[in-house]
């Protein structure tokens, strides 16, 4: 799986845990941390499988579609778990994860 090019994932994950933590995230900092890497993993998965980015990295012809990702990534990311709870948490931080990503996205002038 590829990164998308010029994505700092190190500075990526730092952005986002304090964006997190300021949307009212609460969670130990290796839980939090060990989440947001798994995000943005299945993230970029995502983006690949849907031609967002290509094998390379680069800028694909396909679009990001929101409702579409959310829902994708929160498949790939509770996928096993059973506990509605549990599920419930996870689409709340997924929210929380990708409002920041894009913020991220944004200054890093990675998308238009």
């Amino acid at each position: 799986m590829a990164l998308m090019q010029g994505y700092d994932a190190q500075a990526a994950r730092a952005f986002i845990a304090r964006a997190m933590r300021k949307a009212g995230i609460k969670a130990a900092q290796d839980e939090l941390d060990a989440f947001i890497a798994r995000a943005i993993d299945v993230d970029m998965q995502y983006m690949q499988e849907t031609g967002v980015i290509d094998d390379e990295g680069l800028m694909g012809e396909g679009e990001y579609d929101d409702d579409d990702a959310f829902e994708a990534l929160l498949d790939m990311l509770a996928d096993g778990e059973d506990d509605d709870g549990e599920i419930d948490r996870i689409a709340q931080w997924l929210d929380a994860y990708m409002g920041a990503q894009q913020d991220f996205l944004e200054e890093s002038g990675l998308m238009e």
